[in-house]
């Protein structure tokens, strides 16, 4: 959000880049920012990428994959096949038919075509240091799309020879077997898990409870049956360890496994490790593990890097990925790397290569990535930023006007589509109309079709500044805007708005930009045709603009801005959605206006914007963090490396992405992906059950839809806003007797109809 004040001049103040690390500015000396980072091109963008020490970003895969075959030998990177479709399309025609290999250390350095194998997904890749070996993996007899499935579970086993590009076909597998794993102990090949999927269907496909041993040392043994460790599982981790081998997690046919179970083949037994960490519902699901340096490594759809203990007892955090996925494949790079390639997240799928120091003896300090994308925009400050999926998209803005008259400055219609991946920038069709100030929210109107809705905000001309009250709505999949054919009840802009329990809610702002008349309302709207209205009776505690918010749980937090008198304010107003109701909470150390918000792992932090000291307006790039349970801030530093004040901080994927637009140099969009705890507990979380139905609560469903009826925008329905075709309705579930259905009533009025 942009603050825009006449007669105002924001001083930046001079920002020394230091060390990688959150610092308070007293505490350390400044260190130019080429101190200890590796600087390399990327080409996607054609600029320099600055990596911390703790973290690299390498070549990416020339498309995203996931559940494919990878192997690092010498200094090669070696990727093998995969899926590369949607995640549920099943079809030959969504199998990656290559094979490729990259120099990964070398920035120069492209991917080369290597001799095919028959592609498939679920396959394994290892190496033994002189050859690689292909291992099983699906195919399918039929295409994607309209084809019936027709699954095919392969019994492959070929070597690969680099140093001639040949692949040899060896032994088969006893049996055809996917969503396995295997790892090279000694000189003996493990395959463990896995299930031989063949036909239409997968519901009486059988599970592989044995793993499979081939020693390299004498091939005419083939392949021996050794028992496993007593129940079955697939989509493991297998490593190999201290001469053993780890078997760890996976899906079972009730819900994915944590277990961690050890084979000696010295001995020919089994023991028991320790259970994986649960740090999310799918926990032990999708992983990947690897030796390196003499310690154990395994990572999941979290990004946390977990290490084995030196005892073998626990399983203790290491690092984390900037990057988190499932689905990846992580490998040694070196004596004290690993590298991690593919998978899916909450970014989507990934072509992204990262690699990661490791060092038992030391603590990851914070990291990040930086980079600069050229692009077309003339925008300097007042645009609408929001993330959707692994894109940022960026609306509007104040640009000078003419090069001749720096100080003259207009509003803009122009539009951009940054893919945060790829590093690339995509210019979109222009706005309807041009503004800067405005809110933007991500609205679903189903399950599977979003809109992207920017609302109210100004207009920059020579006959002054306007605000409007329009509602812009853009569709990400066909790229066209269209104004909604209802508008705010008033001209808003400077204003805050949240997308929660299906429906747009907008909170301070002036309906005035010419002389900041404040807004108290809270408004609702249903994203659709309905009417936008004001909630009765409900009116902000301290009317402001400028100021930012978060949403945690079923509430929404109010933070920073400027009074009418051209002051911050500290005060933070807690709004409870259902309850309607307002709080406050202690406030943070620093009073900002258009400060940056965001919410992690259920905490609030606050970052940047500017203070007023001296009544004059300063930039301030200090990070403090909100913990809901203890009821207090923390200030986290007053400076982060390489982050300018002037950025605005937004989330992507559990990590900070700060963004800048032509300051550094005109059209360059700048920015950095920071990890300032890459050692934080995760916590612990439930366990995916496959045994339940997983529908949802549709009496929750058919309440909330009911609920639309709700008019006066009081959070209850009367008879008359419910119709008299619902009378009887209303009377069962009136429970309290109040003559207003509220939506907890109304929920258990539908589960008793169930």
């Amino acid at each position: 959000m942009y603050f825009l004040r006449k007669n105002i001049t924001y001083l930046v103040s001079a920002f020394a880049l230091i060390a990688p690390h959150l610092v308070n500015a007293d505490e350390h000396s400044a260190k130019p920012a080429s101190d200890g980072h590796q600087v390399e091109t990327n080409d996607n963008s054609n600029s320099q990428s600055i990596h911390s020490d703790g973290v690299k970003l390498h070549k990416p895969l020339p498309e995203a994959l996931t559940s494919f075959g990878a192997a690092v030998q010498d200094d090669y990177l070696y990727v093998f096949s995969g899926h590369s479709g949607d995640a549920h399309g099943f079809g030959r025609d969504l199998l990656v038919d290559h094979f490729r290999r990259i120099r990964f250390d070398d920035p120069d350095a492209e991917w080369e075509e290597l001799a095919k194998n028959p592609a498939a997904q679920s396959t394994a890749l290892v190496s033994d240091g002189k050859y690689l070996y292909r291992i099983g993996g699906l195919t399918f007899l039929n295409h994607g799309g309209d084809e019936e499935t027709n699954f095919k579970s392969t019994d492959h086993f070929v070597r690969y020879d680099p140093s001639k590009n040949i692949w040899t076909e060896l032994e088969p597998l006893p049996e055809p077997r996917s969503s396995l794993d295997a790892a090279v102990v000694g000189r003996s090949i493990f395959v463990a898990g896995g299930w031989n999927l063949q036909g239409s269907s997968s519901s009486d496909s059988p599970w592989h409870e044995d793993i499979l041993r081939f020693d390299l040392d004498h091939p005419d043994s083939g392949w021996q049956s050794i028992q496993g460790p007593g129940y079955k599982s697939r989509a493991l981790s297998v490593a190999s360890h201290q001469d053993k081998l780890y078997v760890m997690g996976g899906i079972q046919e009730r819900g994915i496994t944590r277990n961690v179970s050890v084979y000696d083949p010295q001995s020919e037994k089994w023991s028991t490790g320790p259970e994986l960490r649960p740090d999310s519902m799918m926990a032990g699901f999708a992983t990947s593990a690897f030796a390196v340096g003499g310690s154990l490594y395994i990572t999941g759809g979290s990004g946390v890097v977990y290490r084995l203990s030196d005892d073998g007892s626990e399983w203790v955090i290491a690092d984390r990925l900037l990057f988190p996925r499932m689905f990846l494949r992580m490998l040694p790079a070196g004596k004290n790397r690993l590298i991690a390639l593919g998978g899916t997240g909450n970014l989507g799928r990934l072509p992204v290569v990262e690699s990661l120091r490791v060092d038992p003896k030391t603590v990851p300090t914070p990291k990040f990535i930086k980079w600069s994308v050229p692009f077309a925009g003339h925008a300097t400050d007042g645009q609408s930023l929001i993330v959707r999926g692994s894109k940022l998209y960026v609306f509007g803005g104040i640009a000078q006007s003419s090069p001749k008259n720096p100080s003259k400055k207009t509003a803009v219609k122009e539009g951009f589509a940054f893919d945060l991946i790829k590093q690339s920038a995509e210019q979109l069709p222009d706005m309807p109309t041009a503004t800067y100030g405005s809110s933007v929210v991500l609205a679903s109107q189903t399950s599977e079709h979003r809109k992207i809705v920017v609302a109210g905000g100004m207009t920059l001309s020579d006959s002054g500044i306007a605000t409007n009250q329009q509602l812009m709505e853009f569709n990400p999949e066909s790229q066209s805007w269209s104004v909604a054919e209802v508008s705010m009840p008033r001209p808003r802009a400077m204003f805050d708005a949240k997308f929660h329990d299906e429906a747009i809610w907008m909170f301070g702002g002036t309906n005035d930009a010419s002389d900041l008349k404040l807004d108290s309302s809270v408004t609702h709207w249903w994203c659709d045709e309905t009417a936008i209205g004001s909630l009765p009776n409900v009116s902000t505690p301290t009317p402001r603009h400028s100021f930012s918010g978060g949403l945690l749980g079923d509430e929404y937090y109010l933070i920073g801005g400027v009074d009418g008198e051209n002051k911050t304010v500290n005060q933070v107003d807690v709004f409870h959605f259902m309850e309607r109701t307002w709080r406050e909470i202690p406030p943070p150390k620093y009073s900002r206006a258009d400060p940056s918000v965001c919410v992690m792992d259920e905490k609030i932090y606050l970052f940047g914007g500017r203070r007023l000291k001296n009544d004059r307006w300063e930039a301030t790039a200090s990070l403090e963090v909100y913990d809901k349970e203890k009821n207090e801030w923390a200030l986290l530093g007053e400076q982060l490396a390489e982050v300018d004040p002037t950025m605005q901080m937004l989330a992507l994927g559990g990590r900070f992405l700060f963004v800048s637009f032509n300051q550094t140099q005109q059209g360059s969009a700048d920015f950095i992906l920071y990890d300032p705890t890459p050692t934080a507990d995760p916590g612990v979380a439930g366990t995916l059950d496959f045994s339940s139905s997983g529908d949802t609560d549709q009496s929750e469903r058919n309440a909330k839809m009911l609920m639309r009826k709700d008019t006066n925008k009081d959070g209850k329905l009367s008879l008359d806003e419910l119709g008299k075709r619902m009378a009887d309705f209303a009377e069962d579930a009136d429970t309290n007797g109040d003559g207003l259905i509220s939506f907890e009533e109304a929920k258990q009025a539908m589960k008793s109809k169930d």
